[in-house]
């Protein structure tokens, strides 16, 4: 993946802390940002408009936990990194290990992919699990505290609105407010920011923003793994193959033995959430594995729907002024498309750019002198974000259903060629590896012009693909813990 211009040497936690650092939003995003603020200033405030549970539960503020969510390759390394164990511990929780593609099946538009790729290891679980674990590291910190039952409702800044000096906090329960002071604020607060409007009181003009939708939307379902049951795979994933199939199907193993189930449907097709409709739609997708997976199998949850999927982004990268000591990160400046599972990573390498940032300032500036900071972290951001971005719509593109931009000539010719790779990777183990690593974020897209890759691409033949599952491999292995 593309690296931050800001990047200049190995981590190495600030001796010289200076300051207040105020978090708007306690989510991953959130998190990521203050576990790395934490190296660099005296106190960091996470901002939560929730009051978060003690445990891995669900929380109102964040509606789609419910639905399946995916630390990819590239974001549990930045993870790993920023909190070393995490894996191990997220694996302890109950979160399973498992490998992609060799222990997961994934069938393409081209057919199944070549499980013979080394590909890459994932650790499965819910999203709450998740964050609760990348939680419990982050508040441990001594510099970091947790304002809770509180939301931000806008900037306060020096009177000619040039620098941005803190947030004004509103308690959820009475409404009473206060200013609280930061030497730099840190918007994390996701699809709902209200960055823009607060550019806009401080005099600034409306960010542009590029939006891409394919008109997606989920319902996902919890299900006890049947006692007794055994497989070649720990994991299915049913893509989708437009313009003609719309409609995709998850299914991963989750903590508490449990699989999560998550259908998936764009340009309008939908699952529904009432039993008989979300029991049909999983019948309709082919081959039938999921569907003959959970028939025997106990729900352990209702249906969960989701909607609000689009892609959108906010170029703040390219606003003529911007304030200093203000940074946005996350699906605040950019939201994918949840499908391709890119959310949570893209939030750990923001995270992982202002790191490099910082350190980059650091060593050209005296110490709580943060100017130009804000417009180095939002340019940066921009560029390792692009890749994801460009993946993430160029697919979407593919419905014609799709709205927000065209899929001019450029995306007809990426999608031939994609097209192509896909097949090669059904029957190409070498191939296979490079579009895993490329899905799990840890090669640019442009690994896929490689030339072994593209020697595959150009020999494969595209078609349909087989409607059944791929034989079954020598071992069988059970759902693992």
């Amino acid at each position: 993946m593309a690296r931050s211009s800001c990047e200049t040497g190995p981590r190495e936690p600030d001796r010289a802390r200076t300051g207040r650092a105020v978090v708007v939003g306690a989510s991953m995003a959130g998190l990521l940002a203050a576990r790395v603020l934490a190296d660099h200033v005296d106190q960091v405030v996470l901002v939560e408009r929730d009051v978060l549970p003690a445990a891995a539960e669900h929380r109102r503020g964040l509606p789609q936990g419910r639905q399946f969510h995916a630390l990819l390759a590239r974001g549990r390394a930045v993870v790993e990194d920023l909190i070393p164990g995490y894996s191990e511990e997220l694996r302890t929780a109950g979160g399973v290990r498992l490998r992609l593609p060799t222990d997961v099946i994934v069938l393409g538009p081209a057919g199944w992919m070549d499980r013979r790729a080394r590909g890459w290891e994932a650790v499965s679980a819910t999203r709450p699990l998740i964050e609760a674990v990348v939680r419990r590291r982050v508040l441990e910190l001594p510099v970091v505290t947790l304002l809770e039952g509180h939301e931000v409702t806008s900037l306060t800044a020096a009177r000619d609105g040039r620098s941005v000096t803190g947030v004004t906090v509103r308690r959820v329960d009475d409404g009473g407010t206060t200013d609280l002071d930061a030497d730099l604020v840190v918007d994390a607060a996701g699809r709902g920011s209200r960055a823009p409007a607060w550019l806009a009181g401080l005099g600034y003009p409306a960010p542009a923003r590029e939006q891409v939708d394919p008109k997606l939307a989920y319902a996902a379902r919890l299900f006890q793994v049947p006692a007794g049951f055994s497989a070649d795979w720990t994991a299915v994933m049913l893509t989708s193959a437009p313009p003609t199939v719309a409609r995709f199907g998850y299914l991963f193993p989750v903590e508490g033995d449990q699989w999560m189930v998550s259908l998936m449907g764009a340009g309008g097709q939908h699952p529904p959430t009432d039993e008989a409709g979300w029991t049909a739609f999983v019948r309709s997708l082919r081959p039938p594995v999921i569907a003959e997976c959970i028939a025997s199998a106990e729900p352990t949850s209702p249906i969960r729907g989701h909607h609000g999927t689009t892609n959108r982004r906010w170029r703040f990268d390219r606003m003529p002024d911007w304030p200093e000591r203000f940074l946005v990160v996350g699906d605040a400046v950019t939201a994918f498309n949840p499908v391709y599972g890119q959310g949570m990573t893209m939030a750990a390498i923001a995270a992982e750019t202002l790191g490099a940032c910082l350190r980059a300032h650091r060593g050209t500036h005296r110490p709580g002198d943060l100017d130009g900071l804000a417009v180095r972290f939002q340019r940066a951001l921009a560029r390792v974000e692009a890749p994801a971005w460009t993946l993430s719509t160029s697919e979407d593109l593919r419905y014609p259903t799709t709205t927000g931009m065209p899929a001019g000539r450029g995306q007809r010719v990426r999608h031939w060629y994609q097209d192509r790779v896909g097949s090669a990777a059904t029957v190409d183990p070498v191939v296979a590896d490079v579009y895993a690593r490329v899905l799990g974020m840890l090669d640019p897209p442009s690994a896929l012009l490689r030339p072994r890759v593209l020697a595959g691409a150009l020999r494969a033949r595209t078609g349909a693909g087989p409607a059944a599952p791929p034989p079954p491999r020598p071992a069988v292995r059970t759902t693992p813990r």
